[in-house]
């Protein structure tokens, strides 16, 4: 008798398949080719929409992470969002009468229109003193500078030379090169003398190269954009990505924006440092460049450049070192003594580019910065040329068509006035402003603040110590800034956490940093008592913004209030 043979379960599920396949054809016969090649075609545009919108949703959660992501979607509701923006108006109302208060009683000619006539030079001089004197626009003194950083001059010879430079060349255009041939050579010097202080310059210069432009901001810019079209023009990547650290300059935001690249924000450590062992988590086949801070605007603090440079090595990617604030102080701090500064610059291989401001530390006047890059190769993506104008041809350096020769030339003498021996004082009297308010904190204020990370150099970041019992601040750090105003300094509010920075330049002696620690002591006296008693009075100053700034996870009604506070400025 013949065995009966079972089929297997993988010839059961094959033989399924094929009876659904004879079904979905007989289904199918009765509709016409032509719709189903439209039917397949919607199929697809659908599910290729679907995909996007996941990866757009999930690109989302991964930037601005899943609490502003909901706090987004809340805030967007029909019923809630009327309430917010009512109370929007009320914030931006008391903003408004806080910074227009007082100005009704200073009264200054103002001109909103052309006015028919010369006002003549006798006239034009008093409205300026006028302006001046009754605005309260902070001027020179010999005592020196409450505000941090914003001062970088505390020397009237020097101050009185580069004015003296800048009406000298207040006609020149470095457009026209061949109308002013000096203007020329001082930007190419002091491109070469501040690529010497970071690894390159003269006989040893590896190719560094750069040029000058307005500020941090534009060098910056200026860098991104470079790298951005180097990038696309050597390894064909057409949706780049950028990695920072959330301590990373602003300016890396707005490239960001200007030149759509996808910012991706790497963790720093505990002591507020950007590592390779960060950065590699976030490197994909899309990312063109990683920013590092040396140091960083809000704490000072001086990222891992050779970790990080070796990553960016390993993948092949662009190092920015965003040297705007330590581009004039760190090589000054490498030759002396008691001071270990880690590579920063073009020594380490893989740095690409760097930022350096003239117009912070190397005192010269408001606005110089330098760009370099490590080779030619690289800078060129910085032009812009243009071949087929009825203008004639044409070729811009940067972003600025027509630029300031007069300030280049305030750049050359302020280089020269100082030289290398110059700026190693500067650093030293900094220097000791700095250790002179890191012990004050650590000795006399410990119970109340504590300084953030280790700052490297003459930026020191300082929040309020927790209560152990709490675990919430012993005082309000902002309304300690509100107080240190009320006595007439500027400090620099921070956020994230909540914290104030001091930058010391060569506008502040060992005197004036002993008034700012007595007066930062009573303040922080102020404020503890203040917080004990329930009373913040946080209804005055920057402490109400900064507060709500601390709780909102929606960030962009932070950023409308931005915008209203901008707005606000402009208006006369």
């Amino acid at each position: 008798m013949a065995r009966i043979r079972h089929a297997s379960p993988w010839e059961a599920w094959l033989s399924s398949l094929e009876r659904q396949r004879t079904d979905l054809d007989q289904f199918l016969f009765q509709f016409s080719p032509s719709l189903l090649i439209l039917a397949a075609i919607s199929c697809f545009v659908t599910i290729t929409w679907l995909i996007q919108a996941i990866h757009r949703t999930a690109q989302r959660l991964q930037d601005k992470g899943w609490k502003q992501t909901v706090a987004m979607i809340v805030t967007d509701l029909p019923g809630i969002r009327p309430i917010v923006q009512k109370e929007q108006a009320k914030v931006v109302s008391n903003l408004r009468k806080d910074i227009m208060k007082g100005r009704g009683e200073k009264k200054v000619k103002t001109f909103l229109t052309l006015p028919e006539a010369s006002q003549g030079k006798r006239t034009l001089v008093k409205c300026l003193e006028e302006r001046r004197k009754i605005l309260g626009d902070v001027a020179y003194s010999t005592r020196g500078s409450q505000a941090s950083g914003a001062i970088y001059m505390g020397d009237k010879a020097l101050m009185d030379l580069l004015n003296s430079v800048y009406s000298e060349y207040s006609l020149a255009n470095p457009m026209h090169a061949d109308m002013f041939p000096s203007v020329r050579e001082m930007e190419a010097e002091v491109v070469m003398m501040t690529a010497g202080l970071v690894g390159g310059g003269g006989t040893d210069s590896q190719n560094v190269c750069g040029s000058m432009t307005s500020g941090g901001t534009e060098s910056i810019l200026t860098a991104v954009k470079a790298s951005r079209d180097y990038m696309a023009a050597t390894r064909g990547i057409q949706h780049p990505e950028m990695i920072v650290a959330p301590s990373a300059h602003a300016a890396f935001i707005k490239a960001s924006e200007y030149f759509k690249i996808r910012l991706v924000k790497a963790q720093l450590d505990g002591d507020y440092c950007l590592r390779g062992r960060s950065v590699e988590k976030h490197v994909n086949r899309n990312t063109i460049m990683v920013v590092a801070s040396a140091p960083g605007y809000p704490h000072g603090v001086m990222d891992d450049v050779p970790s990080i440079a070796r990553v960016c090595k390993r993948h092949n990617i662009m190092l920015h070192v965003d040297a705007c604030l330590g581009g004039f102080v760190l090589p000054f701090l490498r030759k002396m003594e008691h001071y270990d500064i880690p590579p920063f610059d073009f020594s380490v291989d893989a740095v690409t580019s760097m930022s350096l401001d003239t117009h912070k530390f190397a005192c010269s006047h408001k606005g110089t910065s330098v760009v370099l890059y490590r080779s030619p190769d690289i800078r060129r993506y910085q032009y812009t040329t243009v071949t087929d104008w009825s203008g004639g041809l044409y070729i811009s350096p940067g972003f600025a068509g027509s630029r300031s020769g007069a300030l280049i030339a305030t750049a050359w003498a302020a280089l020269l006035y100082h030289g290398m021996d110059g700026y190693i004082e500067n650093t030293k009297r900094m220097m000791a402003c700095s250790s002179m308010l890191i012990d004050a904190i650590n000795n006399n204020m410990k119970n109340q603040l504590k300084v953030i990370g280790n700052p490297i150099m003459s930026v020191i970041a300082f929040t309020a110590v927790n209560d152990p019992n709490t675990n919430k601040p012993v005082l309000n750090i902002y309304v300690v800034n509100d107080i240190m105003a009320s006595k007439g300094w500027k400090l620099s509010a921070l956020q994230s956490p909540p914290a104030l920075h001091m930058c010391f330049t060569p506008a502040h002696s060992e005197s004036l940093t002993q008034d700012l620690i007595d007066d930062l002591s009573d303040a922080v006296t102020e404020a503890a008592r203040r917080e004990s008693e329930g009373n913040q009075d946080e209804d005055q100053g920057m402490a109400p913004l900064y507060g709500m700034a601390a709780k909102v996870p929606d960030r962009r009604i932070v950023g409308n209030f931005l915008i209203a506070y901008q707005d606000i400025l402009l208006e006369p």
